[in-house]
C-alpha cells in the first residue's frame, strides 16, 4: 500500500522539473516510478534489463522524480566504464559537476603524499555524496573496498568563516598553518594562502575556486571567489568552510562511502556482478592492507541494507532477498545508413500509434533531418521543447545509443543507430592553465641585461627621495662597485640573462666600452647568421618543391575512421601542416605535443595525404623500439587503404631488407619507417615528397647534418614532446614554423611525481604497490655496468621478483625479447637504461624509478616520465639521486622543474625552462655561442629579428621611442602596501607597459587583489595613462617644470590639427607651437589653479585622433 500510495504522490507532483524531452518521456514509465518509490522507501532494489545508453537515461528520470533533487553516486568496476557515463550524463545534465573519488594510496600512512588535486578531488566527491552540493561520483570498486574517515571527524574540524563575524587575522593563519595549508607570495595551487595586508587568499581542498577574505579591523568584511590565473574577483560568498589537508594518524578509519550518503543521494551499482568479482579479486591481492579495506561481503550486507539500486542487462546472483524489477526495455537494430529501411520503419511505427524520437548530434543535423524527411513522405518537427505525438521528434543530444520501452508509444533512435559509430566527443576540460611565459621573473640576485649599459647584477627594488619627491628605482650593480638606478617606467630596458650552461657573466663596467665592443662584435656575427638563415629562408622559397594536391575525398574518408573527436589544437595543427604542404616552397615544420597528445595521428594524415598525390614518405625515430611501434601504428592506420608501410631496423635481416630496398627503388613501398639506418648510402628513393622526424631531441648533430643533406626541396615535418633548445630558438626567432598541440587526452590524469634521496623502503613499497595491482615497473638506471647489481638487490628486497635487464650494448635478440616479454606482462620489471626513454608504451606499466636522475638533462627526465600515466590509471614516476649527495645547481634546477612542471601538458614548459637552466648554447653552429654568452639571450634574439628585418627590408626599421615622462610626483608602490618584491616587479612592469584603453581594468585588479591603493600608487597609475595615452598619439616626451608643460610629438604625430587649433586660440597668450621634424607644444601655466596632471588627463583626449579606448 505505501508504494502505491507513494506512486500516486510521485505521479501528481510531476510538475515540470524537467526541461529534457526525453527525461519527461522516461519518467512516466511505471518501472521508473516504481524505482523511485523504493529509493523514498530506503529501499534497496534489483533493476535488471538495462545496457548501453538506457542507464543513464534511467536513473536521471529516476533522480528527477525524488522531491530533493539529490547527488547521483555511480559504483563501477574500474575507470573504463566511466568515460562513456561522463559523456552521456554530461548531455542529459550539462551544468552538473561531475567528479571520481579516486583510492588513496595504501598503507594510509602515505595518502597525504597524493597529489593535492586529487585530494581536493576526493573532497569534492565526498561534498556531493553528503549534499552541501549536487553533483555526480564516479566510484571504483577500488575506493569501494578502501575504509574512510569518519564523516563526522572528517566534517568536524572545518574552519567556518562568515561575513560581518570578528575573527582575529592571525587565529586565522594560525588555524591554516596548523591545517598543513602552505604560506606563499601568491595563491598558484590547492593548499596554499597568502596574506597582504588586511587581504587574506586561501585555496581550501573542498573548494573549487580559491577565495579572497577581507577584513575591517577586526571584522570578516567581503569574501569572494577568485581565477587563479588572473587572479581577479569571481563572485561574492556569504561564508566559507575549509577543511584541513592533513589528518591526525589517530583518526579512525572504519566509515565506508555509505555512511557519507544522504537520503538524497542516489546510489546505484552498475553491473554489480562486475563490482563484484573486482572486489573479489582486490581481496586476494591486498591481503597485507586488510585492515584497511572491507572484505566484499561486508560491503554485500551493507548493499542490502540501505537504498542503493543494483543495475544491469543480466539478472545475476547477488542479494537476491531484495526486490527486483526486470525494465522491459530493448536496444534498436542499427541501419548502417540504409535510409530506405529506416524511412519504411518510421512510417509503420507512425501508423502503429508509435512516435520515434531522433537524436542527432547538433542543432543544425537535426533541423536538417526534420525537414528533409518530408522528402521521402514522412512527416518530421524539430522538438526543442516539447513533445509532438504522432510525427517523428527530431532533437539533437549526446547519447551512443536508442531504445525502447516495450509499454510506452514512443521509441529513440541515434545517430549512431542511423548512420554507424559516430566521433565520440571528448570533454573538455574548463581550465586550460596558464599562458606560456618566455622567462621566468627576475629575482633579486639575478643578472640582468641593461639595453645601454649591458650585464648588471640586479639587488632590488630601492625608493629614493630627489628633490623632496619619493620614487621607486631598481637598483643594478656594475662591475667597480659602479651602481644605477633605473626608473621603474623604464623596466622594459632590461631582460634576465641567460647565457650558457654553468658560465657566469662578466659584469659591464658603467661607461666603459666593453659593453659596445661586446655588442659591436655580437652585431657583426649576428649579421653573418641573420644573411645565412635568410640565404636558407631564401633557398626555401628559390627551390620548388612539390605543391601537393588539395584533400581529396579519399582523405576525408581515411580521417573519418579516426575514433576520436580531434581536439582544437590537433585540428589547428593538421590544417597548417596542410596548407604548408600545398605550397610550392618545401615545408619546414615543428610540431610540439606532449606525450600521448595526438601528434602521431597529425603526422599519418599528413603521410597519407603525401601518398595520395604519388610520394613516397619517410618517418625517421631515433630507436628501434619506437620504429616497431610506429610500424604497427601506421599499418593498422592504413589497412584499408592499400597503403604499402615498410620497416628497417637492426632486428630485420639481411635478406628482409634487401627485399624492401628493392621495393623503395621499384617505387612499390609508399611508406618506409626507420632509425637513422635510413641515412646509409644504400637507401634510394625514387620519389621522396614527406619526410617525417620523430622526437627530434634525440638525434645528435651529425646526423642531422646527413638530414640536411639529402632533404633538399623535401617537405619536412619535425615532431617533439619537449623540443631541444635548438629547434626552440629556430621556432622563437621564425626561422621555422611551429605548432603546438595542448589538449589533453580524455580520463588522462597527471602522473604522481616524487624526488627525493634513494630509500631502500620507498623503492620496496613502489614496486609492491605497483605488482598489487597487477601493473608492471621500469627501473631506470644510467650505468650498464650497474644493472646486474641492482637486479641482485631488488630481488632480494622483494623476494619472487622478475626482472629483465635491457641496454643498447646487449645483442638485437637478447634486446627483443627482453622489451617483447615486458611488453606481454612476461616479467614485473624491466631494468634498463635510457633506451626506454623513446616509444616503448606499455599500458600496464604505471610506475617508473628513475635511479641518479641527478645525471639526466631534463628533457631525457621529462621523457622517461611519460613512459608512465598513458593509460587512465594512476601512475607514479620517483626520480631519486645518491643518499648525502650534493647537487650540482643545474641538477637541482632539473629536478626542481620536474617536481613543479607535474600537469598535463608540461613539455613545451620543461622545454622553456630548458632553455633557461642549460642556456641558449650552439643556436646555428659553435661561432654564435660566444655571443650568446656575451650578451645574453633575450637581447639576442632582439637583435637577431631586428637584423633579419633589416635585410629583408633593405631599411632599419626604428620602433618609436617610449614617451618619457617628467612629472614631479610621489608614485611608487610603498611597502606597506605590497612588500614582496615579485609583485612590486609584476606591476611595475605592467604599469610602464599599460595601454591606456585597460587603465581600468589594471586599477580593478590592483583594487581586488591588494585592497584600495594609497595616493602613490594611484598617482603611478594615474601617470601610466597618460603615458599609454602619449604612446597612442605618438608622443615622444611631456615635461613637467615649475610653471610650464611642454609637450614634444612625434613627427607624424596622431593628432587632431583643428583641436589642436582650438586649445591655441584659447590660450593665445600663454601657449606656442614649435613646428619642425619634433613639434613641441609650450605652455606657460602660470596662474593655472588646476593641476598640471589634471590638466593633461582633460586636454590629450581632446587632441588625440580616432578612438582612444
Amino acid at each position: 500500500m505505501l508504494v502505491h500510495a507513494l506512486l500516486v504522490y510521485i505521479c501528481i507532483s510531476l510538475v515540470c522539473i524537467m526541461d529534457n524531452i526525453l527525461l519527461k518521456q522516461v519518467a512516466a514509465v511505471a518501472e521508473v516510478q516504481k524505482a523511485a518509490a523504493y529509493h523514498k522507501q530506503k529501499q534497496a532494489c534489483i533493476l535488471t534489463g538495462l545496457s548501453q545508453s538506457s542507464k543513464p537515461v534511467f536513473f536521471a528520470a529516476v533522480s528527477e522524480l525524488l522531491e530533493e533533487n539529490g547527488s547521483i553516486a555511480i559504483i563501477t568496476s574500474s575507470r573504463e566504464e566511466i568515460r562513456a557515463y561522463r559523456r552521456e550524463l554530461n548531455y542529459l545534465y550539462p551544468d552538473l559537476p561531475m567528479q571520481e573519488l579516486y583510492p588513496v594510496n595504501l598503507p594510509r600512512i602515505q595518502a597525504d603524499t597524493q597529489s593535492l588535486d586529487l585530494q581536493a578531488g576526493r573532497a569534492a566527491a565526498f561534498r556531493f555524496l553528503q549534499g552541501e552540493e549536487r553533483g555526480i561520483v564516479f566510484i571504483t570498486a577500488e575506493s569501494l573496498q578502501q575504509k574512510q574517515l569518519r564523516p563526522a571527524q572528517n566534517g568536524g574540524k572545518h574552519l567556518k568563516l562568515q561575513v560581518g563575524e570578528a575573527q582575529e587575522q592571525q587565529d586565522v593563519i594560525n588555524q591554516l598553518i596548523a591545517f598543513g595549508y602552505e604560506r606563499t607570495d601568491q595563491v598558484d595551487a590547492i593548499g596554499q594562502f597568502c596574506l597582504r595586508g588586511d587581504i587574506l587568499d586561501v585555496f581550501p581542498i573542498n573548494s573549487n575556486l580559491p577565495v579572497r577574505i577581507e577584513w575591517f579591523d577586526a571584522e570578516l568584511d567581503a569574501m569572494r571567489t577568485f581565477d587563479l590565473d588572473n587572479q581577479r574577483s569571481i563572485k561574492s560568498l556569504e561564508q566559507v568552510k575549509i577543511a584541513p589537508l592533513t589528518t591526525a594518524v589517530s583518526e579512525e578509519y572504519n566509515a565506508d562511502i555509505f555512511d557519507y550518503c544522504v537520503p538524497s543521494t542516489l546510489v546505484i551499482v552498475d553491473e554489480p556482478m562486475l563490482v563484484f568479482s573486482m572486489l573479489d579479486k582486490l581481496d586476494k591481492e591486498n591481503k597485507a592492507h586488510a585492515a584497511e579495506l572491507f572484505t566484499k561481503d561486508a560491503i554485500l550486507e551493507k548493499c542490502a541494507t540501505t537504498s542503493v539500486q543494483l543495475v544491469s542487462a543480466l539478472s545475476h546472483s547477488y542479494l537476491q532477498e531484495l526486490p527486483a524489477l526486470n525494465i522491459p526495455v530493448r536496444s534498436v537494430a542499427p541501419y548502417n545508413k540504409n535510409i530506405s529501411l529506416l524511412t519504411e520503419d518510421l512510417q509503420n511505427w507512425l501508423a502503429d500509434g508509435i512516435t520515434p524520437m531522433v537524436m542527432l548530434s547538433s542543432s543544425i543535423k537535426a533541423r536538417g533531418f526534420a525537414e528533409n524527411l518530408h522528402n521521402y513522405g514522412v512527416e518530421g518537427r524539430y522538438a526543442n521543447l516539447e513533445f509532438h505525438p504522432g510525427v517523428v521528434n527530431v532533437m539533437y543530444g549526446d547519447l551512443d545509443h536508442g531504445f525502447r520501452f516495450w509499454d510506452s508509444s514512443w521509441l529513440l533512435l541515434t545517430e549512431n543507430d542511423i548512420f554507424g559509430m559516430q566521433k565520440r566527443k571528448r570533454l573538455h576540460s574548463k581550465n586550460q592553465g596558464q599562458q606560456l611565459q618566455y622567462f621566468s621573473d627576475i629575482k633579486a640576485g639575478d643578472y640582468v641585461v641593461h639595453k645601454v649599459h649591458g650585464i648588471g647584477r640586479y639587488i632590488g627594488v630601492e625608493n629614493v627621495e630627489v628633490s623632496g619627491v619619493h620614487r621607486d628605482y631598481l637598483l643594478i650593480a656594475y662591475a667597480g662597485n659602479d651602481k644605477l638606478y633605473v626608473p621603474v617606467d623604464q623596466v622594459s630596458m632590461l631582460h634576465k640573462y641567460v647565457g650558457s650552461e654553468g658560465s657566469v657573466p662578466r659584469l659591464s663596467k658603467m661607461g666603459g666600452s666593453d659593453w659596445k665592443k661586446t655588442t659591436a662584435k655580437a652585431a657583426k656575427a649576428i649579421t653573418e647568421l641573420a644573411e645565412e638563415l635568410l640565404r636558407l629562408y631564401a633557398q626555401r622559397q628559390i627551390i620548388q618543391g612539390h605543391a601537393f594536391s588539395p584533400d581529396t575525398q579519399l582523405q576525408k574518408e581515411f580521417e573519418d575512421e579516426f575514433p576520436y573527436e580531434e581536439t582544437p589544437d590537433q585540428l589547428k595543427a593538421i590544417s597548417e601542416i596542410k596548407a604548408d604542404m600545398e605550397k610550392p616552397q618545401p615545408m619546414e615544420r615543428l610540431l610540439c605535443g606532449d606525450v600521448g597528445y595526438g601528434k602521431t595521428e597529425v603526422a599519418i594524415r599528413a603521410a597519407f595525404k603525401a601518398v595520395v598525390d604519388g610520394k613516397q614518405v619517410a618517418v625517421m625515430v631515433p630507436t628501434t623500439v619506437l620504429a616497431q611501434q610506429h610500424y604497427l601504428t601506421f599499418k593498422e592506420r592504413m589497412r584499408n587503404f592499400g597503403v604499402n608501410v615498410e620497416m628497417l631496423n637492426r632486428f630485420c635481416s639481411t635478406k628482409e631488407q634487401k627485399r624492401i630496398l628493392q621495393n623503395l627503388e621499384d617505387g612499390r613501398v609508399d611508406i618506409l619507417i626507420g632509425t637513422h639506418r635510413l641515412l646509409q648510402s644504400d637507401i634510394h628513393f625514387p620519389d621522396l615528397g614527406l619526410l617525417i622526424i620523430d622526437e627530434e631531441q634525440r638525434f645528435g648533430v651529425a646526423q642531422k647534418e646527413k638530414i640536411k643533406k639529402w632533404r633538399t626541396g623535401i617537405d619536412v615535418l619535425t615532431l617533439s614532446a619537449t623540443p631541444i633548445p635548438r629547434t626552440l630558438h629556430m621556432a622563437l626567432v621564425n626561422g621555422r614554423d611551429m605548432s603546438v598541440i595542448e589538449s589533453p587526452p580524455e580520463d588522462r590524469l597527471p602522473v604522481e611525481t616524487y624526488v627525493s634521496e634513494y630509500n631502500d623502503g620507498m623503492i620496496k613499497e613502489a614496486i609492491e604497490r605497483e605488482l598489487r595491482r597487477g601493473g608492471r615497473v621500469y627501473y631506470v638506471h644510467n650505468r650498464v655496468g650497474g644493472l646486474e647489481a641492482i637486479a641482485g638487490k631488488l630481488r632480494k628486497m622483494v623476494p619472487g621478483l622478475n626482472i629483465k635487464i635491457a641496454h643498447g650494448q646487449m645483442n638485437e635478440d637478447m634486446l627483443e625479447d627482453a622489451m617483447v616479454t615486458f611488453y606481454e606482462g612476461g616479467c614485473d620489471v624491466l631494468l634498463c637504461t635510457t633506451i626506454v626513454e623513446n616509444g616503448l608504451d606499455v599500458p600496464l606499466a604505471n610506475t617508473i624509478i628513475i635511479d641518479g636522475a641527478e645525471n639526466f638533462g631534463l628533457s631525457q627526465l621529462y621523457q622517461m616520465r611519460g613512459r608512465v600515466g598513458r593509460s587512465s590509471r594512476l601512475a607514479y614516476a620517483y626520480f631519486v639521486y645518491k643518499p648525502n649527495k650534493a647537487l650540482s645547481e643545474v641538477a637541482a634546477k632539473r629536478l626542481q622543474a620536474i617536481r613543479d612542471f607535474t600537469e598535463l601538458g608540461a613539455g613545451f614548459k620543461i622545454a622553456m625552462r630548458d632553455l633557461e637552466i642549460r642556456g641558449a648554447g650552439n643556436l646555428l653552429g659553435s661561432e654564435q655561442h660566444g655571443h650568446i654568452t656575451g650578451i645574453g639571450f633575450a637581447a639576442y634574439c632582439e637583435m637577431l629579428e631586428q637584423t633579419i628585418n633589416r635585410l629583408k627590408n633593405g631599411k632599419t626599421a626604428t620602433p618609436e621611442p617610449d614617451p618619457v615622462m617628467e612629472i614631479s610626483a610621489e608614485a611608487y608602490i610603498p611597502d606597506d602596501y605590497i612588500s614582496d618584491p615579485r609583485y612590486k616587479m609584476e606591476l611595475y612592469r605592467r604599469f610602464a607597459e599599460m595601454p591606456y584603453a585597460e587603465r581600468d581594468d589594471l586599477m580593478d585588479e590592483i583594487i581586488d587583489r591588494f585592497g584600495n591603493p594609497p595616493q602613490e600608487v594611484e598617482m603611478l597609475w594615474r601617470i601610466a595613462a597618460v603615458k599609454g595615452l602619449c604612446r597612442l598619439m605618438k608622443i615622444r616626451g611631456v615635461s613637467v617644470r615649475q610653471g610650464i608643460i611642454r609637450i614634444t610629438f612625434s613627427e607624424h604625430a596622431n593628432v587632431e590639427p583643428e583641436a589642436l587649433l582650438k586649445l591655441l586660440a584659447q590660450h593665445k597668450n600663454t601657449m606656442n607651437f614649435k613646428n619642425g621634424t619634433e613639434p613641441q607644444l609650450t605652455y606657460r601655466t602660470g596662474s593655472m589653479k588646476e593641476k598640471p596632471l589634471n590638466w593633461l588627463e582633460r586636454t590629450l583626449p581632446l587632441l588625440a585622433v580616432g578612438d582612444k579606448k
